[in-house]
């Protein structure tokens, strides 16, 4: 599964398609663009979105941005569906105030991507790529 970068940035951004739901539910709410930030420890989603999905809180957690601000936000447990690969269970952060999903290191170290910055499209591969990478690093 392929997605082109977002133009709407400068510098172009990674993105991915992915689909939300309840946890142990089909995920149903979606597609939406999920920004790939690996220098995100968490996963966030608007919270709006969150509450209208009809998803609980299920803990508080503080988070600290990039300028060392912190933040209490509310944890919410999803289940993500991107690229035909289901992610059950999944913590999100709700964002009170951004309108974008951001998609952290907790979702990401769950997949293999290809970043392709010169043509600009993120890849989620497929077993068979990642197989055929595996092998060649192991040479």
């Amino acid at each position: 599964m392929s997605a082109a970068y977002l133009a709407r940035y400068t510098p172009p951004a990674p993105a991915l398609p992915i689909t939300l739901g309840l946890p142990g539910e089909r995920p149903t709410f979606g597609p939406y663009e999920g920004l790939v930030d690996s220098g995100a420890d968490i996963s966030i989603v608007p919270r709006s979105l969150l509450v209208q999905m009809g998803i609980p809180s299920v803990a508080t957690a503080t988070i600290r941005g990039q300028w060392s601000e912190r933040r209490i936000v509310r944890l919410y447990l999803v289940d993500v569906e991107l690229a035909e690969t289901r992610l059950p269970d999944v913590y999100v952060a709700g964002d009170e105030e951004g309108d974008e999903i951001i998609l952290g290191r907790n979702l990401l170290n769950k997949l293999a991507l290809f970043l392709d910055g010169p043509a600009q499209q993120a890849e989620a591969l497929d077993d068979a790529a990642v197989n055929r990478l595996r092998a060649r690093r192991a040479e």
